[in-house]
């Protein structure tokens, strides 16, 4: 069985449009993959932008709690300079009110002491 000349040429017609028809489908997924990467490259940068603005904000906070970070050293100084005045503030009035009450104790007793001579 021999197949004619233009049996052959058929085929390779059809071969032909059957490859054209396949590379204009790759053509089209080639425009779609190369619309996407564009995309995604916008995105890379939309991201990239974010990024830099997120670290230079995470910069500022750091300078924010180190900040914080001397104030509450501050006030943890005030706090205990507070309570140590608080303690000797006490103690002293703890002294007067003692020796106030001495005293009076001991003027009732001269005074009994006198009384009592007469």
């Amino acid at each position: 069985m021999t197949i004619s000349t233009e049996e052959r040429l058929e085929r390779v017609e059809r071969l032909v449009e059957a490859n054209s028809q396949a590379i204009a489908r790759l053509t089209q997924q080639q425009e779609e993959v190369l619309r996407r990467i564009d995309r995604l490259s916008g995105d890379s940068e939309k991201l990239s932008e974010r990024i830099e603005k997120l670290s230079g904000d995470v910069e500022k906070l750091s300078s924010d709690v180190e900040k914080l970070s001397g104030d509450v050293e501050k006030l943890t100084f005030k706090f205990d300079t507070s309570q140590t005045i608080g303690e000797r503030l006490e103690r002293l009035a703890t002294s007067l009110i003692a020796g106030a009450t001495i005293s009076i104790i001991a003027g009732v007793i001269l005074v009994l002491l006198r009384e009592g001579s007469r």
